[in-house]
Order: C-alpha cells, then structure tokens, then sequence
C-alpha cells in the first residue's frame, strides 16, 4: 500500500481527530486570511480617503490697531496680490487641487428690496456682497450650512454672475436667468441711524443670476441691520466688485483658501509659504485644516493596530496548538511508526505520510476559509469603511490571490516544523529503540 492510500485510510478512520485537526486549520486560516485582507484594506482605504478629503490652508490679512494720542486707530485693510497667490502655487506645486480668493463690498439696486432688518431705511437698503472665484468652496456650502437650490455656483472663469438668496428672490420675484443692474453701495451710521457712504452713484454694473441659495432659518440676530442678513448676501465674481469700483484687480481682502490632495504634505507647504517673502507674516494669519484625515486616519490606524494584535496572536495561538495536538498524536502513533518500521519502512517515509496527513487537512481547511472569507468580504467591507464615507464604498478587502498563497505557505511551513518537532521521537531514536517502546 503506498503513502497516499496510507494517508486517506488514516483520516477516513480517525474521523474526531482528522475534524479536529481540520477545525484549527480552517480557523486560524480564516482569521490570517481576514485580518490580513483588513490589514491591506486599511492601507488603500487611507491612501484612497487622503487623495479624496485632501487637506486645505488659509491665508487672511488683519489690520492690526494702533493707539495714536489716547485713541485708537484703525490701520488701512491689507489685501493679497495675485503675485503672492502665485507663489503659494508653484510652492504647492501638483498637489494643489484649487484656490479661491475672496473680497467684500456692498450694493444696491433699483431691482432689489432688500428683506429689512434692524434700522432699516430707505438709504441703508442694501445687502453685502462676497466676490469669490469658487463659491462652491466656500465653507458656508462645502459643510452643507448653506444649500444651492437652484442653479449652480459661481465658477473662475464667470463675469458679473450672481447668487442670492431664495427669499431675497421671492421678495422681488426673481429667478436663475434673471439680470438686474447694480450700483456701489457702503454701510455707515449719521446720528444714529444706518447710511449710505457712497450717496453719489457713479459706478454701475449689470448681473445675472446664476443661482439661488438657501440659508439657514436662525442666521440672523434681532439687531442684524439690513446690509448683514444673510438673507441679503449676495455672491459673485470679483469683476462684478471691480466694475463697481470696490476691488482693485488682484488684490483680494478677505481670506484665501488653497486646497491640496495630500493631507500629509501639508506641513512641507506650509513650511514653503511661511517662508515667501512677498507676505507679511506679522499683519497675515495662516492657518490649516486637516481635522477630517487626521481624524479618519486615526481610527483606521487603531483598526491597523488591532488587526496586528490580532494576525500576531493568530500565529503564535495557533502554532502553539497545532504543535501540541501533533505532538500528543504522534506520540500516540508510536506503536504504528514501530509496525511500519518493522515491515521495511523507511522514518522519512513514515514522516512523509504524517505531513502528507496533516497537508490534506490544510489545504481542505485553507481553501473553506478562503471560500467564506470571499463570500462575506462585501459585508465586512459595508460594515468597516462604510462610516468613513457617505458616497459609494470602494472593495477595499477584495480578494488577493498572491497574498492567499502566500499565506498558504506560511501555514504549511509552520504544519511542516510542527511536523518535525512533534515527530522527533521517531526521527531521534533507533528502529531497535521505537520497537522496544511498543513492548
């Protein structure tokens, strides 16, 4: 009878133990296998979530206040150039996704009525507006404060294009398509009440809208004047402040956002920036905005920790078993090992058939924990990466091939030396010495 037959016979007969055996292979294969696979998973995930969140940094000028004879003064606004803006792009480099500029200014409209708000008259009518080159970027709307419902945003490449508010549109029965003709306009008090610092109009410019926003219910409080509602706001490109003479072409006054893809960049960037000499840092505040990566990658770099735990317990656990349960049963085959050695058999022969015993268990345990660990990818998948995103989820523990024949190795290199420590008494004493332990 050859090994092979050898080898069925003894698994077919020893039904409790070849199960047993079975169980600890499918097991520990089936939690490598996973814990693997989640390992692998969380690596694309954070590279996928980093290229995807991305990261930002922002640039605002401040007017620092000065005290001049016991009162104090207001120093003029500071703006950034374009030049500057530039710089801080060739310093990005291909990691920057887009920038967006802002400017602020205020305007009225013979076509407008402004919802009133506190102090209103018919001089202070008017609402303030925000020139930006993206409005989409904006964090009123990226965060979902504001919603666009009508429309679309305001883009670089547009000119005297406007957003406004759904209320401010159904108080003057206006809608996307419509265009009105604005005029400058400035917020100021005389005696008390709410002005016009611009009486004299000499500035005019003529506005499409392109979209209509909505705006959170309780934006404004009780002593908002008109111009600051955000009902009035008004959105648009920065040639529509610079026809109305309230913006020089390429300086820009308000905050400067630069959103690059990744997150792990940022330091090096802004390292560049802080060291651009067209900027002055004592009169500039940078900041960043990382939080969402930092706070994604953290729970996937605790997920990664315990997954290691987990592969590095699975190993040893499992090797430990498998050594102990080979070593009780191949003790337990002494007298087998005697006969076979009696009838002319060689020990390598005889280890031969144990290894070849324990290969089938193996490979029919592997391949079940391979088939459930696929099956049930997809849910595990759903369940573990499903919070991290609210649009479609990737596969992230698809299945891999190489990686699972791999670990196949790992297993039988691990059975193998299992193999062998457990059938040391076989290989270490004498034909003479294995008979004389079965009498």
């Amino acid at each position: 009878m050859n090994i092979y037959r050898r080898a069925v016979l003894f698994l077919s007969r020893r039904k409790g133990k070849s199960l047993l055996l079975f169980l600890i292979f499918f097991l520990v294969s089936l939690l490598l296998l996973t814990c693997l696979s989640i390992l692998d998973g969380t690596q694309e995930a954070e590279a996928d979530l980093r290229s995807r969140i991305g990261a930002a940094f922002y640039i605002r000028p401040y007017a620092r206040l000065t005290l001049e004879e016991g009162g104090i003064t207001d120093a003029a606004a500071l703006v950034i150039s374009q030049e500057s803006i530039e710089q801080i792009i060739d310093a990005a480099g291909d990691l920057l996704r887009s920038y967006n500029t802002e400017h602020y200014g205020y305007a009225k409209s013979s076509q407008l009525h402004f919802l009133a708000g506190a102090g209103d008259n018919a001089d202070s009518n008017m609402g303030q507006v925000t020139a930006v080159r993206d409005s989409s970027l904006l964090d009123v709307f990226r965060e979902e404060e504001y919603t666009l419902t009508a429309g679309r945003h305001i883009r670089p490449e547009d000119v005297n294009k406007i957003l406004i508010s759904a209320e401010l549109a159904a108080e003057n029965n206006l809608s996307v398509g419509d265009r009105i003709t604005l005029t400058h306009a400035g917020l100021g008090t005389l005696n008390g009440e709410y002005t016009d610092t611009i009486p004299q109009k000499t500035a005019y410019a003529q506005a499409e809208i392109i979209g209509i926003f909505q705006p959170p219910e309780s934006s404004d409080s009780a002593d908002s004047p008109t111009a600051a509602r955000a009902v009035n706001h008004i959105y648009s490109d920065s040639s529509l402040l610079i026809q109305l003479q309230e913006q020089e072409p390429g300086l820009y006054e308000g905050e400067i956002a630069f959103y690059i893809s990744d997150p792990l960049a940022l330091e090096d960037i802004l390292r560049q920036v802080k060291e651009l000499s067209s900027i002055d840092w004592d009169s500039h505040i940078l900041r960043e905005n990382d939080f969402q990566y930092r706070q994604i990658a953290g729970e996937l770099q605790n997920l990664q920790e315990l997954v290691l735990s987990l592969i590095a317990a699975a190993a040893v656990l499992g090797a430990a078993v498998l050594t102990l349960l080979l070593l009780l049963q191949t003790r337990g085959r002494i007298h087998e090992a005697g006969l076979y050695l009696s009838l002319g058999k060689s020990k390598i022969e005889i280890i031969g058939q144990f290894t070849l015993e324990t290969g089938i268990l193996l490979l029919l345990g592997f391949l079940s924990a391979l088939l459930l660990s696929f099956a049930c990818s997809g849910r595990l998948n759903e369940l573990l990466f499903g919070p991290l995103s609210s649009d479609a989820i990737p596969d992230y523990l698809h299945p891999d091939l190489l990686r699972s024949l791999l670990l196949l190795g790992g297993e039988a290199a691990a059975a193998l030396l299992a193999i062998l420590a457990s059938g040391s008494v076989i290989l270490a004493f004498k034909p003479k010495e294995i008979l004389t332990k079965m009498n």
